[in-house]
């Protein structure tokens, strides 16, 4: 009888096999986990441009900010507030910037009644359909917001002098 086995080169071939496989499903896998980017004042538009909606997304946080939800097409939807939990602090402002006024705060006392339970608005930013955003700008952790942009990405700015330049010359350049 001829009895054959395997050699010490093809078991370990097979074994190198083995965990080139296994190390690439776990890296994907793994991937798969991390792709999910968190939002940011940065990236706030793209991410709220990025879910499912047919009219509007908006984000608005409640109570000192404690409490962030997302509402598409006007309805509460549970499933992406969780992601803003700790997303901002009651140290938000929110500006809009006027042609001839400059700067406004937008820190005004807003209430919303959520079931005759009336709750400050501490932040709130909306997109709709065809990716128009709310024109405000705001400031918060030494940095400054602009989502005055239609078709651009926000933009940060170190300070409001810094903004308020940037408008003057966009101004100026329309104006020549």
């Amino acid at each position: 009888m001829n009895k054959r086995a395997f050699t010490l080169i093809e078991l370990l071939i097979v074994v190198l096999i083995i965990g080139i496989v296994y190390t690439l499903a776990v890296s994907s896998i793994q991937s798969l986990k991390y792709d999910k980017v968190k939002p940011s004042l940065l990236n706030l538009k793209n991410y709220l441009i990025s879910l499912s909606y047919n009219d509007s997304v908006k984000l608005m946080c409640l109570d000192k900010c404690n409490d962030c939800s997302i509402y598409i097409d006007g309805k509460l939807n549970k499933k992406y507030s969780i992601e803003f939990d700790g997303f901002l602090d009651s140290s938000v402002e929110t500006y809009r910037y006027d042609f001839n006024l400059g700067m406004i705060n937008l820190k005004n006392k807003i209430y919303y009644n959520l079931k005759d339970i009336e709750k400050e608005i501490c932040f709130s930013y909306r997109v709709d359909k065809k990716g128009v955003g709310d024109q405000v700008i705001v400031e918060y952790k030494g940095n400054i917001y602009d989502f005055t942009q239609y078709f651009t990405n926000t933009l940060r700015y170190p300070s409001l002098d810094d903004i308020l330049t940037a408008k003057e010359e966009q101004i100026q350049k329309v104006l020549r």
